[in-house]
């Protein structure tokens, strides 16, 4: 699994929303995060219509986050803009194994694997916005929960 620039940006979106708690324009997102303003209306876009922010029409129109950031997670941003977190395709609904078929369970590294990627996911889940933008809060206090 890799996250992709696009869920990496979404993530510094979530950020300068939950930072700043006013309603900003696209402009205003695009800049502040370094990403083109086409980019940025992109995945403001995907956002939008997951309901982690709101959109605003008009002249004082723009963007805000839809959420409290204390209930927006890692998990939530990632999984809305790459789909579900997955360390392997074998984990994915889809994939049928090579080695045991449809029978995923038969497969030893499958096992492995999806105990290692339930743990990546409880991780991220735990992560919130409101504790990535606390300026109070180190990375110890927030990886000391895993």
């Amino acid at each position: 699994m890799r996250i992709t620039q696009e869920a990496d940006y979404a993530i510094r979106i979530a950020c300068l929303l939950a930072e700043r708690d006013q309603t900003l324009d696209a402009n205003t997102i695009a800049e502040a995060c370094c990403i083109t303003q086409r980019f940025a209306l992109k995945i403001l876009r995907k956002m939008v219509l997951g309901d982690l922010v709101c959109s605003f029409k008009g002249a004082n129109g723009g963007y805000r986050l839809g959420r409290d950031p204390k209930d927006i997670t890692l998990k939530d941003i990632i999984e809305l803009i790459d789909g579900e977190i997955t360390i392997s395709r074998c984990l994915s609904e889809d994939h049928v194994c090579s080695k045991t078929g449809e029978n995923k369970g038969a497969c030893f590294v499958h096992r492995v694997f999806n105990v290692i990627n339930r743990d990546v996911v409880k991780k991220l889940e735990k992560v919130t916005l409101a504790a990535l933008v606390d300026p109070d809060v180190s990375v110890e206090d927030i990886t000391k929960n895993f």
